[in-house]
């Protein structure tokens, strides 16, 4: 009996000493908690830096996207100068081919109208312009228009002449590449048959 009254009050004791420690784990090290409000506050500061540092890095890639689009619109611009300086610098090597086209066409008779050499010729001359065309020439027509010397060019006048002259006769063919002016048409200038019934009266 004896020695169960002394095992019931060792393990008592035991129990005392467990909620003991147990209480003192709850109430917690000041210290603990302390270093737990650090770390929070490192981490909330460490995340406010790498949106800092997302943010920045996202300016920098928008500038980046600008400049590059600067770039190649400048690059696309220069590689467009480029080749229409070259088009207009082939084109104007071949106005004197035209020129002797026409000059042949011209010269032709009524009769070789069938001949197949100058049917041959003519193929050639068309298919010529057409493919001209495509690269943007266009031929300045002038005859029976005002006169216009952004466009026509007055080699020689015929009649009194006056304010309001018209293109009475082209004499060579003048063409624009786009709406760039790449040789005048030379013509010969004077009052139309209007303008001189108008003077007359």
């Amino acid at each position: 009996m004896r020695e169960s009254n002394e095992v019931r009050e060792e393990t008592e004791e035991v129990a005392e000493d467990q909620q003991l420690a147990g209480a003192e784990q709850n109430s917690g090290d000041p210290q603990q908690e302390d270093g737990g409000q650090e770390d929070l506050q490192d981490y909330q500061q460490q995340l406010e830096q790498l949106e800092e540092e997302r943010a920045r890095l996202a300016q920098q890639l928008l500038r980046l996207k600008a400049d590059f689009e600067n770039y190649r619109r400048r690059m696309n611009h220069q590689l467009e100068s480029i080749r229409l300086e070259a088009n207009e610098r082939l084109i104007k090597d071949l106005l004197p081919v035209l020129d002797n086209f026409e000059r042949a066409m011209k010269a032709k008779g009524e009769e070789q109208a069938d001949d197949p050499f100058f049917q041959g010729m003519e193929m050639v001359h068309r298919g010529l312009q057409e493919a001209l065309a495509n690269h943007g020439l266009k031929p300045i027509e002038a005859v029976g228009q005002p006169f216009d010397p952004q466009l026509h060019e007055a080699v020689a006048m015929e009649g009194p002449g006056g304010e309001e002259l018209s293109v009475l006769a082209q004499l060579q063919t003048g063409y624009l590449l786009y709406d760039k002016v790449l040789r005048h048409t030379r013509v010969l200038v004077g009052q139309s048959e209007e303008e001189e019934d108008k003077c007359q009266k």
